[in-house]
């Protein structure tokens, strides 16, 4: 990575030869079916995604428009492996909160129906990554490793040019934050969690420019992106659970366990706008001290 007075497109280079190394790496990985590697490939995805876009002014657009519409892609191809693996991990953990009897009946319920939900959305992502499709998105981001499609403004020192970058990711989670009501509806704070990945993945790209204040920065947005992700979680698994509920063939009883849980997950759904709350005041004071506002 270059400091400060390097030149911008040589950062550019350095995050993006990180992330693909990171995607090409979890992708053999899921092939063979290992542990964690679909959460690993989904992250590299996302994250060369969110730098294509922290980076777009200073890229090319038209050689960057299609890699971000494949990179979507690709995440959420992922996306229905890593969150139905999530949901059942996350509710068979809370059904522990239950009685005995109640989580019985809810694991019933939410196992089977899971684990098939699971097995269909690896069998499509397999397809995917077997794809012309991936293929290229593969190859077109190899060639952006190792010679970016960038435009002049890249070759000003990364100390002129990507600074800006950030602070717009910062104003735009700043304003979504700023709109959010403890007791109101759940899609503004899942809106500011997207937010807050763009600027924790825009913090991240930057910290080994600019040293300790912007990886202190990360740290404290990625403690965002965690409590706000367990935020949207507990509102999807709430939203499962009615559904799972007004299945046919649920009987009252199991459907009253359901119920239980679900009542679980709203508790928990608060519990977190909460927490937020709380650390959100230090995140401001690290964004300060790494010269964002």
């Amino acid at each position: 990575y270059p400091g400060p007075d390097g030149l911008a497109v040589d950062a550019i280079r350095a995050v993006l030869t990180q992330h693909v190394r990171h995607l090409l790496l979890a992708d053999v990985a899921v092939r063979r079916d290992l542990p964690d590697s679909v959460h690993q490939m989904r992250v590299a995805a996302r994250r060369l995604r969110s730098s294509l876009t922290t980076f777009a002014p200073l890229l090319d657009a038209d050689a960057c428009t299609e890699m971000r519409e494949d990179l979507r892609w690709l995440a959420r191809e992922l996306g229905a492996i890593r969150d139905t693996e999530v949901m059942k991990d996350r509710l068979d953990q809370h059904c522990d909160a239950l009685d005995p009897d109640d989580a019985g009946h809810c694991r019933e319920v939410i196992d089977p129906q899971l684990d098939t939900r699971m097995a269909a959305a690896r069998s499509s992502a397999l397809a995917a990554l077997r794809s012309d499709r991936h293929q290229q998105l593969v190859d077109d981001l190899m060639d952006a490793a190792v010679a970016p499609p960038v435009t002049t403004a890249a070759f000003q020192p990364c100390s002129t040019a990507l600074p800006p970058l950030l602070q717009r990711t910062w104003r735009r989670l700043a304003r979504s934050i700023s709109a959010l009501d403890l007791e109101g509806p759940s899609t503004p704070w899942h809106e500011a969690r997207i937010k807050a990945k763009r600027a924790r993945y825009a913090a991240e790209a930057l910290e080994e420019v600019f040293g300790r204040p912007m990886r202190k920065l990360a740290d404290a947005l990625a403690e965002v992106t965690e409590v706000l992700g367990d935020h949207q979680d507990a509102h999807v698994a709430q939203t499962l659970l009615r559904e799972l509920a007004s299945q046919s063939g649920v009987s009252g009883t199991t459907g009253l366990s359901l119920g239980l849980l679900h009542a679980y997950e709203t508790t928990v759904e608060m519990q977190d706008r909460q927490r937020f709350q709380q650390i959100w005041p230090e995140v401001r004071r690290r964004a300060r001290a790494a010269g964002v506002n």
